[in-house]
This record gives C-alpha cells, structure tokens and sequence, in this order.
C-alpha cells in the first residue's frame, strides 16, 4: 500500500532517506551525503512516500517565517517520472500553505527545472553551482496562501 507520511529526525526511517538521497543526488557526483551537515533538518518537515515499508521518495522543507524551502525532493531513480515526484511537492506544498506559508522556494536542478514549471514555478535568476552539489541549479519560487 502506498503512503506518505512524516519522518522523524533521526530514526530508522529518517536513515533510510539518507540512503536513498545518497543513492539519487550525491553518489552519482562522486560525493557523500554522509559527510554533510544535516543537523539542521531537526527542525525541517520531512515526509515520505512509502510502498509498503519500502522508501520510494523523500521530501525535505525548512522555513523562515512565512517563506518555505524545499531543500530536497528525491524519488529513487529507477522509479523517476512515475508521479512520486508530484505526489510529494503538493504534499510539501499543503504543509507549507496549512503553516501560513506565502511563498516556497528551491534551489532546484536545472534538471528538474522542467517538472516544477509544470507545478506553477517560476526561474529567477541565473543557473549557479551549489558547493555541496556541483551540478547546475536555478533558483525557483511559487507564491501561495493569501
């Protein structure tokens, strides 16, 4: 059965998302999610998409007052383009808007520039490089609530 449900810092479920992020974003770049610092998630929303007991996604979101970050939203690339992706950004995107969010923000792969246009994104800027994932990113923003 598949589900999303939140994930606690720190647990089993919150290591498997460390798993599969590392899998998704970081191996592939010759990098280790492992040594990053993620302390800060403590305080961040995490939900996941679960089949069964099985992590398929994974979504991360901080915030700043009424300003929301989706800070990652992974889904396990041999599954990619199977709508877990959106499943999880209009999960991320209600959370945000239930806490008074006005806008959500990302600094969201040129990659996957494309999949948030679709979800009523908007580019601004120009493409950068992240230090801690050095592949092309555009800064992208959506305005919600009242």
């Amino acid at each position: 059965m598949e589900n999303i449900k939140f994930i606690q810092y720190g647990t089993k479920d919150y290591q498997d998302t460390l798993k599969l992020r590392n899998k998704v974003m970081r191996v592939p770049l010759g990098l280790d999610i492992y040594k990053e610092d993620l302390s800060s998630e403590k305080n961040s929303v995490i939900i996941g998409f679960f089949d069964n007991e099985q992590l398929l996604g994974v979504g991360v979101m901080s915030n700043k007052n009424s300003v929301y970050k989706i800070e990652y939203l992974c889904v396990d690339s041999e599954i990619q383009s199977s709508g877990i992706g959106g499943k999880l950004l209009c999960c991320l995107e209600k959370i945000a808007i239930e806490k008074g969010a006005k806008k959500i923000c990302m600094d969201a792969r040129v990659s996957a520039e494309q999949f948030y246009l679709r979800h009523g994104y908007r580019s601004i800027g120009d493409v950068f490089l992240l230090d801690y994932a050095p592949v092309q990113h555009i800064f992208m923003e959506k305005m919600v609530g009242n």
